[in-house]
């Protein structure tokens, strides 16, 4: 030891004489003589090593003459294989790289390690895979690639012949790690297998990098983690891979450019606290060379995070466990999305962008919509909610220039809309020029995610919460009334026709009335840029959804059924549907300005698309009335109705207007605006008295409640504007 510490190149040229006394003493049968060889070769490991080629050739045929049979006799005694292991790790090291060139010899030493893994006893395992190691560094010696400036990407489809020739050897190293993962039930173990695998990561330099070698060395032990799920015992080994994954996908957008440079990703800082001290230690000392990723690894990635966001997988754990795993997923896609968006905004190929917005949008139907009928538990309404907000992820980081142009269309590949579209239910309602989707046609990316959104939810049997309206109203509002709205209100009107239960057209009635509340501050600005013209109908189409949603023959129907079993239960529900409903009608009758001729033109236009709407079904609306006179005390149409035509008299200044209308005034435009919204209230107005009279003559002897105050109070309104009709020459 001393003389490699004076003249350190002379001893290392000189090995071949003077290791192999020392490393032969390894298999000494006494103990002190074995402790001392191993601490001297410990204290000249940085001398001799990498090993002279002379060394390598006398290691080789020691092990061929006498010693391998001496450590294979060694297994044999338990108490003898913890030191068999050792010294097999320092034959491998002192045979360095020319281990892969003598095949024979190297096929023989492994049997050694391949008795061992398999050992009942941990600690010789864990021996074993401390001793796997050696056998990393004698196949992987570092490369002259350390040199590459800091940030270059290397192509995953490059030809690099290194590479290729190296995956022999990494799925040798592979294989006895993926085997103890998946059947290690002692942590320790497990531990130590884990820094070994990431040792291998870091020994592999920017080679990593290529697709191949992912797939190889990377992905396997990913997928056994994530596969096993997060418990109380595989809490730490969880936390470590997610934060290695989260790494490997940050890189992307820590190399976007920036006025500052390099953005900063930090790693989750929610995980890191549960990995145990060794292993978070790794992270800092073996920094593995992560280049930017291309885009043939996507697949790549999209493969790993499924195996996080398996439904299957979280069936079985508790909402807390899911609510974890699903944070760390959401914020791992967020940055992938990021570096989706960093590639399709640079020069790169349309194919390659269109591509990369696909399979992200395949992957979200996948794993919230084609699995979760496989969700039993309540952990269902987590599977929901984090569905919804991958969607919104989507939407938020991918932006709507990329989403919504037709670039990029794809097909609308889900069953849902198919279901809906074939349905058959008689009578037939008439829907207000609203283009319904179809099964297979050739959408934009935001129509599609809008549509899966609302198939999530139309999916989904539990009970639909605040919350995931409130995401769903996220999604469409997104953007001021563009595609992805329209593709929702679509939607609505197709899920009409289905028959349904009065908890689920609540259900849609609960999401209508949170995308109407979230798109009212919108409207007025909608309004004042379009001065209340009709070009765009899809606002009074989704305004009028409520009145078709109560008219449905899909309604009738449950409401049959339900008259027949429990009739206690259904002034409750139609209560809940009247409150959902008039809730946004009322704030949509509280004008910011009374005399604002854009809310008059959009008032006009509403009572003109409602009284359409009720013209066109009234065969349908009075075979309602008909059957729900007899049964119920109150009708729900009738009830939102009257409410919406007393709150626009009351609220929208109906007769302010009028009577600003009556005088005199130079400005004829503002006169004919007051005159048509009042004409166009009148026959709103109108038509819930003619439908209150259908109500009575199917059942006079009943006691509806809106057939009272409300028909009184209107109808007295109608004496004094038939007097302002005869006044201004308007006939209703």
């Amino acid at each position: 030891m001393k003389l490699a510490s004076q003249i350190p190149k002379g001893m290392w040229d000189l090995s071949s004489i003077w290791v192999p006394t020392i490393y032969r003493r390894l298999l000494s049968a006494d103990k002190t003589e074995r402790d001392m060889a191993e601490r001297c070769l410990v204290k000249v490991s940085s001398v001799v090593l990498p090993p002279h080629s002379l060394l390598c050739k006398e290691v080789a045929s020691d092990l061929e003459q006498n010693l391998l049979s001496c450590m294979i006799n060694m297994l044999d005694d338990h108490s003898k294989k913890i030191q068999a292991v050792k010294s097999w790790g320092w034959f491998i090291s002192l045979l360095g790289a020319s281990v892969v060139s003598t095949k024979s010899l190297l096929n023989k030493i492994l049997k050694v390690p391949e008795q061992l893994f398999t050992d009942p006893d941990p600690q010789v395992q864990i021996a074993t895979m401390v001793a796997w190691r050696n056998l990393v560094d004698a196949f992987f010696v570092p490369q002259a690639s350390e040199n590459m400036v800091q940030g270059t990407v290397i192509s995953p489809i490059e030809p690099r012949a290194h590479a290729s020739s190296w995956l022999k050897r990494i799925r040798l190293i592979m294989m006895p790690l993926c085997g103890v993962l998946s059947r290690s039930h002692n942590i320790a173990l497990s531990f130590s297998c884990l820094s070994t695998w990431h040792y291998l990561l870091y020994k592999l330099g920017d080679l990593i990098n290529h697709l191949s070698i992912l797939e190889a060395a990377f992905g396997p032990v990913l997928k056994i983690i994530f596969s096993i799920g997060l418990d109380n015992q595989n809490k730490t080994l969880w936390s470590f891979c997610i934060n290695l994954f989260h790494d490997f996908i940050s890189v992307r957008v820590r190399h976007m450019s920036s006025p500052q440079g390099y953005l900063c990703v930090p790693p989750n800082q929610n995980l890191l606290p549960q990995t145990c001290m060794h292993l978070k230690a790794l992270l800092d000392v073996h920094h593995i060379e992560w280049l930017p990723w291309d885009i043939a690894t996507f697949d790549f990635q999209l493969e790993i995070l499924g195996s996080i966001v398996n439904p299957e997988l979280l069936q079985n754990m508790t909402v807390e466990v899911t609510a974890t795993i699903m944070d760390s997923a959401t914020q791992i896609f967020t940055l992938l999305l990021q570096g989706v968006r960093v590639e399709c905004e640079s020069k790169v190929a349309h194919d390659n962008a269109k591509i990369c917005i696909t399979k992200v949008c395949k992957f979200v139907k996948k794993v919230f919509l084609d699995l979760l009928g496989k969700q039993k538990s309540n952990g269902s309404a987590v599977l929901v909610q984090f569905g919804l907000q991958f969607v919104k992820c989507c939407v938020d980081e991918l932006g709507h220039s990329l989403l919504a142009s037709g670039k990029y269309e794809l097909c609308l590949d889900i069953e849902h809309i198919k279901e809906m579209q074939y349905a058959e239910c008689s009578p037939k309602l008439f829907y207000p020029m609203v283009r319904p989707l179809s099964y297979m046609e050739m959408v934009s990316p935001v129509v599609y995610l809008t549509a899966l959104s609302v198939s999530i939810v139309a999916q989904f049997t539990g009970e639909l919460s605040d919350g995931h309206a409130e995401q769903l109203a996220l999604i469409f509002s997104s953007s001021d009334f563009s595609e992805n709205f329209r593709a929702a209100v679509a939607f609505l009107y197709m899920q009409i026709m289905r028959p349904v239960d009065s908890r689920l057209r609540i259900k849609w009635l609960m999401v209508w009335n949170k995308v109407a509340k979230r798109l009212n501050e919108q409207i007025i600005f909608y309004l004042k840029l379009s001065c209340g013209a009709s070009g765009d109908d899809v606002l009074y189409q989704f305004l009028c959804y409520p009145f078709l949603a109560l008219l449905s023959p899909g309604r009738m129907s449950t409401l049959r059924n339900a008259g027949n079993s429990s009739e206690e239960c259904l002034p409750v529900t139609q209560d809940l549907e009247v409150e959902l409903v008039i809730e946004v009608y009322r704030s949509l009758c509280t004008p910011n300005n009374g005399s604002d001729a854009a809310y008059m033109a959009f008032l006009e236009h509403l009572f003109e698309y409602l009284v359409s709407m009720i013209d066109e079904n009234m065969s349908v609306v009075q075979a309602n009335l008909e059957y729900c006179s007899e049964k119920f005390k109150n009708i729900t149409i009738l009830s939102v109705l009257a409410k919406l035509v007393i709150e626009l008299l009351v609220n929208a200044r109906i007769l302010n207007y009028a009577s600003q209308g009556s005088k005199v005034t130079s400005e004829e435009s503002a006169e004919g605006t007051r005159s048509n919204l009042l004409l166009s209230y009148l026959k709103l107005a109108n038509r819930f008295m003619r439908l209150s009279g259908l109500a009575l003559k199917a059942n006079p002897a009943s006691q509806h409640q809106v057939t009272s105050r409300q028909v009184f109070f209107i109808f007295i309104y109608f004496r004094w504007a038939s007097y302002m009709g005869e006044r201004h020459s308007f006939t209703l």
